[in-house]
C-alpha cells in the first residue's frame, strides 16, 4: 500500500468514527500545493468517497477590481465560502443533498450547463485552500490539514504550471493564504493533521 493510500485511510477511519448515521462530511485543507487533491483522490479509490473542490468556488469578480485586493481582502473574497455554505453544507447538514455550479476557470463566470450534486452518503471530501475556515468549520464532522513544507508546496505549483491569471496571481495568492494560515491556524484547528504525499 502506497503512503498515500494510508493517509486516506487514517482519514477514513477517523471519518468513519465521528460520522452521523453512516455520513461523515470531511475538510482537507492545507497550503496550494501541499497534496490536498492527491489525498482526495485516494479517499476516492480507497473509500468512494464523494469530492467538492475548493476551487470550484472561487468568486466570479472583474479582473480589475480582483487585482486590487491586498491580502486580508483576498482572504474575504477569492473564494467564495457563502456560496459553499448555501448549496453544499448547509443542505448536507439538514439531511438533503448539496447541488452547485462550478467556476470555470477559462471564462471567469459560474459553468452555465453544468449542476454538481452531492449526495449526502458515504464520505463527502470537501478538498482545499480555506475550505476550513472558521465560518464553515462546524459544518464538518472531521477536519484534515494537509502540511507540507512551504518550499515544497511552491515547487509543486511551479511544476504544474499554476498559473490562473497574471502573472503577479502566484504571490497575490500566496500572501492571501499566508494571511488565512496565520490568523485562523487551520492546522491548530484540525482533527488530524497528515504529511502531504
Amino acid at each position: 500500500m502506497t503512503m498515500i493510500s494510508t493517509r486516506a485511510q487514517q482519514v477514513a477511519a477517523m471519518a468513519d468514527a465521528r460520522a452521523r448515521d453512516g455520513f461523515a462530511l470531511v475538510a482537507l485543507d492545507g497550503m496550494g500545493g501541499s497534496g490536498k487533491s492527491s489525498l482526495a483522490t485516494a479517499l476516492v479509490e480507497v473509500r468512494g468517497a464523494v469530492v467538492v473542490h475548493g476551487d470550484d468556488f472561487y468568486r466570479p469578480m472583474d479582473p480589475e477590481e480582483r487585482a486590487g485586493l491586498d491580502p486580508v481582502q483576498g482572504y474575504h473574497r477569492y473564494f467564495d465560502w457563502q456560496r459553499l455554505r448555501e448549496e453544499v453544507l448547509l443542505p448536507l447538514a439538514a439531511g438533503r443533498g448539496g447541488a452547485y455550479r462550478r467556476y470555470d476557470w477559462e471564462t471567469g463566470t459560474l459553468a452555465p450547463d453544468e449542476i454538481h450534486t452531492v449526495p449526502r452518503s458515504g464520505i463527502v471530501v470537501v478538498e482545499g485552500v480555506y475550505t476550513a475556515r472558521p465560518e464553515l468549520a462546524d459544518h464538518y464532522d472531521l477536519l484534515v490539514y494537509v502540511d507540507t513544507p512551504r518550499e515544497e508546496s511552491m515547487r509543486r505549483l511551479r511544476a504544474r504550471g499554476h498559473d490562473h491569471g497574471p502573472i503577479d496571481w502566484e504571490s497575490r495568492w500566496r500572501l492571501a493564504e499566508e494571511h488565512y494560515l496565520a490568523t485562523t491556524r487551520p492546522r491548530e484547528r484540525a482533527h488530524l493533521v497528515v504529511a502531504g504525499d
